[in-house]
């Protein structure tokens, strides 16, 4: 991790000194094949269980009902990258919101969030429908209503608060929803209201 400090960001540079409209100079292609232009932005542990913190997953390989929701529905699965996976290890322990909110580590889940509006503003720019931000609640990194702290604590988790600033700055009007591993049909909701607006 201390390798990428020096830079700007975790890709090139490429958000050294310039918005994202002088970026954006080349002519892009449109597509005119069989892909939906649906997108949706979600957690890493939605779809891979295994990244979690020991004692923390509820089933074995994903949130099953969420993918499953989205490829039924030609929903495109942008998966984001474990915050907490590449901050503290997959062996983390302990008050992760604290060693999530060190500097270094902060810098790091900027990093992360400004790749991810990166991402998200390349699907736009083509015409594609980012339908929203899955976050996973209850995650100190990830949580979208609450996240935990000592137990169960109302509020964003150290990534997602991260990564809606940044999608603030870039003025990116996008839901950003928090999904419960035990309550998948709640936010699924949300989803199915979103996909048919």
């Amino acid at each position: 991790m201390a390798a990428i400090f020096g830079k700007k960001s975790l890709y090139g540079g490429r958000f050294e000194g310039k918005n994202f409209d002088e970026r954006m100079i080349e002519r892009y292609p449109s597509f005119d094949d069989n892909r939906s232009r649906k997108v949706i932005f979600v957690a890493h542990c939605v779809i891979n269980q295994n990244a979690r913190c020991n004692g923390s997953a509820e089933t074995p390989a994903s949130i099953p009902a969420i993918p499953e929701f989205l490829l039924n529905n030609q929903i495109g699965i942008a998966q984001m990258p474990c915050p907490e996976l590449g901050c503290l290890g997959l062996g983390r322990e302990g008050l992760i919101y604290d060693q999530l909110s060190t500097h270094g580590n902060r810098r790091y889940l900027r990093l992360l969030a400004q790749d991810v509006v990166y991402q998200i503003n390349q699907y736009l720019k083509h015409g594609f429908k980012v339908l929203a931000v899955l976050g996973i609640n209850c995650s100190p990194s990830c949580g979208v209503d609450c996240h935990a702290y000592n137990g169960r604590k109302p509020g964003k988790g150290a990534f997602t608060e991260e990564l809606t600033e940044e999608m603030d700055k870039a003025g990116l009007d996008i839901p950003v929803i928090g999904v419960m591993d035990s309550e998948p049909d709640k936010a699924l909701e949300k989803i199915k209201k979103l996909n048919q607006s």
